[in-house]
């Protein structure tokens, strides 16, 4: 399995066997193309995957229903033929769309996408009902990824084990008191408790989200020099790794 860190944000790009699922993707270089009152990002990179590795996305998984997960403009930019894979929630947005993409649910039961097999497992307070974390998983080798906020008591209940883990590690507090992204100490126990040997970082510098929420959230950043102490960490854009 080979992974990307498509932007400086927090969509990923997973290929296996020259097919390759995107996640969360924004593909467009402003959140949202009109003015919005709520939340807006700007990168100056659209994306680091080239042309030839867009090509190759045959499947596309949408972990939440917020406008930095669900970019319904970039969702637009692949063929009305490449199946979405997602939640019950997110399901009924695309449906009021009117996209036409065929939806399917992930569960923790997998699925096999792209000679991988995918599973969306229980998340934590505050996003239990809205969004997964996910696991992939292919000759014995695995990736897990959480946007938010890791379930420890999951991972530890079921031994959940990965060779990379896909993570924030920027703390992000609404009203300064509902945890909605973890800080390095948390960051550095999921990849304890999963064994993993490698950390990508995602959501990066939620102090670039601006917008109405944005005056709602305190913010601490990562401790990178504490945490690549530790283990082999990957916070940029277009930052990889091939497992075998």
């Amino acid at each position: 399995m080979k992974l990307i860190k498509a932007d400086n944000y927090q969509t990923w790009y997973i290929e296996k066997n020259n097919e390759s699922i995107i996640i969360d993707p924004w593909l467009t270089k402003k959140l949202n193309t009109k003015n919005s009152f709520f939340i807006q990002r700007t990168k100056k990179t659209r994306t680091y995957l080239k042309q030839n590795q867009i090509e190759k996305i045959k499947a596309i998984i949408i972990t939440a229903p917020f406008e930095d997960h669900l970019n319904i403009e970039s969702i637009k930019y692949f063929s009305k033929d490449t199946p979405i894979y997602t939640s019950n929630m997110v399901s009924r947005v695309l449906k009021k769309k009117f996209l036409s993409n065929p939806i399917h649910i992930l569960s923790e039961l997998g699925t096999e996408i792209c000679h991988m097999n995918v599973s969306a497992l229980p998340t934590s307070y505050p996003y239990y009902s809205s969004t997964f974390s996910i696991l992939f998983e292919s000759n014995n080798k695995r990736i897990f990824h959480e946007g938010h906020i890791v379930n420890f008591k999951y991972l530890h209940k079921n031994q959940i084990k990965a060779d990379v883990s896909i993570l924030t590690a920027d703390q992000v507090k609404l009203f300064g008191l509902i945890t909605l992204g973890m800080g390095t100490k948390n960051a550095l126990k999921a990849c304890k408790m999963l064994e993993s040997e490698n950390l990508f970082i995602t959501g990066n510098n939620p102090d670039d989200t601006k917008g109405f929420i944005g005056k709602f959230l305190l913010t601490k950043k990562m401790e990178i020099d504490k945490i690549s102490s530790e283990i082999n960490v990957h916070a940029n854009g277009g930052d990889a790794i091939e497992i075998n």
